[in-house]
């Protein structure tokens, strides 16, 4: 039996893989000597091979986690675990799941191509992509939920602006929120005193200082947000969503769409997402918010591959583009 989750909503995804591993140990293995976990980007054949086939004392059954596969650089470990998973799909002695972020396809080599082909075939396949618009709302409140809490609507409205589809952090917020409120329902003050913005308005007062082609102020800010304790992974994800939500409603203005209601509605944004980012998506030409975006694709993807120093890269980035 095979797994695959996969997508860039690492939160989702992790919740689902810790459901998985409960239910295994809770009526198959208890102690949990038969449930393996693996680092996919340094596996071999080798231990692939040894890790699946080999039993255990108590059980018969193993579940095997392999976490990051297509981070492998070697192409035989991909040829490898087509075999094994053609010889386990339908069985029931092993459980094999693959826990994987954002696959650029087109970056796979062949027989990588080929399992991700396979996986995506399989009966058990959800993907995880990164929440937005009432989807992320409907997520905040079920996790309010559960965890014994209670928030109005423009409260809930004004969490999600807050925060985004960074679900570790929303769930930390929630963690505050509802502790802080006890039995009565959360409202927009509360949100407003305990949930800081401090990371957007700084990323949108970096982005507008490369709107203004304002090269000094722009990397003055960026080592701010370093020297704040920013990690340079969580200032590119900013960064990729700053850009996209520019880039959107720029494509979404050249498509004739203005006005600012009916576009949060196209593009399922908070109203105030786009309020704040229409007027500044206008300091940048289309071509230039497309640079932008292929540059941080670009770089996203060299790092998930260990070949980008993504701190000095930003500041490249800013220096060289603007």
């Amino acid at each position: 039996m095979i797994f695959f989750l996969y997508g860039p909503d690492s939160f989702r995804r992790r919740q689902k893989l810790n459901e998985l591993k409960e239910r295994f140990m809770s009526t198959v293995d208890a102690l949990g000597q038969s449930l393996i976990v693996l680092d996919g980007s340094q596996t071999t054949p080798q231990i692939l091979q040894e890790k699946i086939s080999s039993g255990s004392l108590f059980t018969k059954k193993r579940m095997v986690v392999i976490e990051n596969i297509f981070l492998n650089k070697n192409e035989a470990v991909f040829t490898s675990l087509l075999n094994i998973c053609n010889k386990n799909a339908s069985a029931n002695d092993n459980a094999i799941v693959f826990s994987e972020a954002e696959i650029v396809v087109s970056k796979l080599k062949a027989e990588a191509k080929k399992l991700n082909n396979l996986l995506k075939k399989q009966p058990f396949v959800q993907e995880f992509a990164l929440l937005s618009g009432n989807n992320l709302l409907a997520f905040a409140q079920k996790e309010i939920q559960k965890q014994k809490g209670s928030i109005a609507t423009q409260a809930l409205s004004l969490l999600c602006h807050r925060v985004g589809n960074d679900l570790w952090r929303l769930n930390n917020e929630i963690a505050k929120l509802t502790a802080c409120a006890g039995e009565k329902i959360i409202d927009q003050a509360l949100v407003e005193e305990m949930v800081k913005s401090e990371a957007d308005d700084n990323i949108f007062a970096l982005t507008d200082a490369l709107g203004a082609k304002n090269i000094k102020l722009a990397l003055q800010l960026l080592e701010e947000q370093f020297a704040a304790g920013l990690s340079a992974e969580y200032i590119l994800v900013m960064f990729q969503r700053q850009f996209k939500i520019m880039l959107e409603i720029k494509v979404a203005q050249n498509q004739g769409t203005t006005n600012e209601t009916q576009i949060a509605s196209k593009l399922k944004l908070h109203p105030f997402v786009v309020k704040k980012t229409a007027s500044q998506s206008n300091k940048f030409s289309l071509e230039e918010l497309n640079q932008y975006w292929d540059e941080l694709l670009n770089l996203d993807f060299r790092n998930k591959q260990g070949r980008a120093d993504i701190k000095s890269e930003l500041y490249a980035l800013i220096a060289g583009l603007v």
